[in-house]
């Protein structure tokens, strides 16, 4: 049994050294290479950052050097924090401030640096040795890594998982959807984006390869589809955006895509009509949508569609995931057990994440006693998604968020972080963001102290947002339709978001 998720790998090395681990687009490199680089660049770390379970950047494209270093950091007994290489600078220094200025470990494409430093890797077996003798004390309550989502305040927030509810969820998938080790999975998901601990630990669970897709095919999805064809790639995990724009161009069509028998989604609503495209095109394959933010460790619930598609009206989230439970509450925090009455989707469990890294504020608020539990303390993470369980099937819905925050592209999105940004651009009066759903575009409206629209503002947020969070367009208003209480008219702004920018 799994007491660190470090195990999955270590269990796999020893059983499979010889099997192909990773493949990107340097080539392939086996379980017992990528153990000789884990180790070596471990002990560096080791050496560079003393005690446990300290925050360590890993700031490295997606490849197999940054899977051996988030590797290496958890040999080195500490917690590993994917990050986007291509953040600006201002989210970096926010990030950085929240971690207390943390130790990096960066890849040039040759060389690895911690800490700033270039380092040799010597491959040591004595190193080995070393290293997991000083992780004993280490524990499944201990934190794993650290995923920065978008914050309600203007500022990211680090999601702190632990080691147990990674192994909890792993588990649960590696049996539920019956992975093996000679599946070949293709990994979409950014390692900054909590669909790749599925892509990664499942891989290691089990001995089977993980195909680090190259991120250019993702801008031309036909080299995308040939690859899961030339691949013969048999698991993915997407997010809908990606496989509804497949099913716009009708990708699917001519492809021998026997090998794909298992397609997963999560991130964001799937399309009814890209549901029923790809049980059209892929006949053979299990199709899954799975559903959960980050502080729930991946995923809380599943469905797996059977032959049901042509009656659907809507598409389901599904049922819980094992050890994971689904509490509804209403707007004032009590328990609603009735069916098919909206109320908040709140999530218990093991995988519940255990805070969020230094802001006690935001973990107290989000992270909640279950009001319906008098007796023990059992901690529920409050969505912020708007759903039901309906009374026909049993099965839970999403409706809809319950404040500002999206998901976009997969990424979950606080509209309020992206008002933030555009607040501080100089001359900006007033500002509001928006998601046009029917567009599936975020958009920016503003007022200005000059009285005349202000150039340039999405390319000055391009200096302190990711570029999947700069609006499509940025709209110069004379002035902004209220409420009758005085607020900013969203749905007025909303309904009027077709005519031009």
């Amino acid at each position: 049994m799994q007491r660190l998720a470090l195990d999955y790998f270590l269990s796999t090395k020893d059983r499979h050294p010889d099997r192909t681990a990773l493949v990107d687009v340097q080539g392939s490199i086996t379980y017992a290479g990528l153990w000789r680089q884990a180790v070596a660049l471990g002990w560096r770390i080791k050496q560079a950052v003393p005690g446990p379970r300290r925050p360590v950047v890993v700031a490295i494209d997606k490849s197999s050097a940054a899977v051996a270093a988030i590797l290496a950091v958890q040999l080195a007994g500490h917690i590993y924090v994917p990050f986007d290489v291509t953040s600006p600078a201002a989210r970096r220094a926010a990030v950085w401030r929240l971690l207390d200025d943390p130790p990096v470990v960066e890849w040039d494409g040759a060389d690895f640096q911690v800490a700033g430093r270039t380092v040799a890797l010597d491959h040591d077996p004595a190193q080995a040795t070393a290293l997991l003798a000083d992780l004993a004390p280490l524990t499944g309550l201990d934190p794993l890594y650290i995923i920065f989502t978008s914050g309600t305040t203007g500022e990211p927030k680090g999601v702190t998982i632990a080691n147990a509810a990674v192994i909890d969820y792993i588990d649960w998938v590696v049996a539920t959807y019956q992975i093996h080790a000679d599946e070949i999975i293709g990994s979409q998901a950014p390692l900054y984006f909590d669909n790749s601990v599925l892509d990664l630990y499942a891989s290691f669970a089990t001995g089977a390869t993980l195909h680090l897709i190259p991120k250019r095919t993702f801008r031309f999805l036909s080299d995308l589809v040939a690859y899961l064809e030339a691949r013969r790639i048999s698991l993915i995990f997407f997010v809908p955006s990606l496989l509804a724009n497949i099913a716009a161009f009708d990708l699917f069509s001519g492809r021998k895509l026997e090998s794909l028998r298992k397609v997963l989604f999560a991130g964001e609503a799937m399309p009814l009509n890209t549901l029923k495209y790809l049980r059209e095109k892929l006949p053979h394959a299990l199709l899954s949508n799975l559903y959960g933010p980050t502080e729930i460790t991946v995923d809380a619930i599943f469905h797996i569609f059977g032959d049901e598609l042509a009656g659907l009206d809507a598409v389901p989230l599904g049922l819980p995931c094992a050890n994971s439970k689904i509490i509804f509450l209403d707007d004032v925090g009590r328990v609603v057990a009735e069916p098919d009455t909206v109320a908040e989707i709140c999530v218990g469990g093991i995988g519940v994440a255990l805070g969020y890294w230094n802001n006690p504020e935001q973990t107290q608020a989000a992270f909640i006693q279950h009001p319906g539990n008098p007796h023990y303390r059992e901690i529920l993470y409050k969505t912020g998604d708007y759903g039901y369980r309906s009374g026909r099937d049993g099965l839970i819905y999403f409706v809809g968020r319950r404040d500002q925050q999206i998901k976009y592209l997969g990424h979950r999105i606080e509209l309020g972080e992206i008002e933030t940004a555009l607040g501080r651009i100089e001359g900006i009066q007033q500002c509001c963001a928006l998601y046009d759903r029917a567009g599936q575009r975020i958009l920016a409206f503003y007022t200005a102290a000059s009285g005349q629209p202000l150039p340039d503002l999405r390319q000055q947020l391009a200096a302190c947002l990711p570029a999947y969070m700069i609006p499509q367009t940025c709209q110069y208003l004379d002035h902004f339709p209220v409420t009758p209480n005085g607020k900013i008219d969203r749905e007025t702004l909303l309904a009027g978001c077709s005519s031009p920018a």
